[in-house]
């Protein structure tokens, strides 16, 4: 029979072998949380993804359209011109026919602007036929209202506020491009449906992607929007947080994020781009910021 300090002994040694074991478990999970934490702060809001589509537009044609889209880009004091250098890189590798903007250029203007560099930064993109934009809830408040419109113009952008641009490629297929102002604090509308019945394609810029329900008459084949960032955070087996993110956002509940077939025969579709920057708080996991391009055959 065992002496009983011999007992006492092994208990003593398993139970410091279990708290080891767990002091381990704790700071892995410890060392990993704060692993995340640096990553979605310092890591993940400065990548860039450019993710492409090549889409019919229904014709037999041997034509071809690239259009570049990108989004929100929400410059501020943690995230200024000298970030967009990878961005502008992006957009001209593709060697875009179009490209649109889809809004929220400032996070909030009041508070950090440097229209100067930001405007270099823009007007160096490149396009073939042209550079569109829109206005978002961003570039109406925060006193970026009466700016918004010279910048964009400055850096080459056409600026399309419920108005019809139309381009004809190789003097073959017109395609027509809408811009409405913003849903939140605009007063968006589409302007003289009349202008989209000799149109070969047909795509709709707004800022906000809920409302697309709006357009859904008019018949176009594209709609383009951004806006909800995809939530900024997308943590895998957590939808409650996921949701509660998205949540966060007006007018972007219905659709958050990537592609989406707006009628059965998918000749309607819509895309919610996730943006570039971020906005209240500066984070993102799991949603890469992109650029997004779209190979139309017209």
């Amino acid at each position: 029979m065992e002496k009983p300090e011999k007992e006492w002994d092994k208990s003593m040694g398993f139970l410091r072998s279990v708290l080891a074991l767990l002091g381990s478990v704790i700071g892995i999970v410890l060392l990993a949380g704060g692993a995340c934490v640096f990553y979605a702060f310092r890591i993940e809001p400065y990548r860039l993804q450019v993710n492409e589509y090549r889409l019919s537009g229904g014709g037999e044609g041997a034509e071809e359209i690239t259009v570049v889209q990108f989004s929100d880009l929400h410059i501020k004091e943690g995230f200024t011109y000298e970030d967009l250098d990878k961005v502008v890189a992006a957009i001209n590798e593709q060697e875009p026919d179009i490209v649109v903007f889809t809004g929220d250029l400032y996070d909030h203007y009041a508070r950090y602007h440097d229209d100067e560099n930001i405007i270099k930064q823009l007007a160096s993109i490149e396009a073939d036929h042209g550079k569109l934009a829109i206005w978002g809830n961003r570039d109406h408040g925060g006193g970026a209202v009466r700016q918004y419109g010279a910048i964009m113009e400055r850096a080459g952008f056409r600026l399309l506020r419920n108005e019809n641009w139309c381009i004809s490629i190789n003097d073959q297929k017109k395609v027509l491009f809408t811009g409405v102002d913003d849903a939140m604090l605009g007063d968006p509308y589409v302007p003289d449906p009349a202008e989209t019945e000799d149109s070969d394609y047909r795509i709709l810029l707004t800022h906000e992607p809920d409302p697309v329900e709006d357009y859904s008459k008019y018949g176009y084949n594209m709609v383009l929007s951004g806006h909800s960032h995809g939530g900024q955070v997308n943590f895998p087996f957590l939808p409650q947080i996921n949701e509660a993110a998205l949540s966060a956002t007006a007018l972007a509940e219905m659709y958050s994020q990537g592609m989406y077939e707006l009628n059965a025969d998918g000749s309607s579709r819509l895309y919610v781009n996730t943006g570039i920057g971020t906005t209240h708080i500066p984070v993102r996991f799991g949603v890469v910021p992109e650029v997004a391009v779209f190979h139309i055959r017209l």
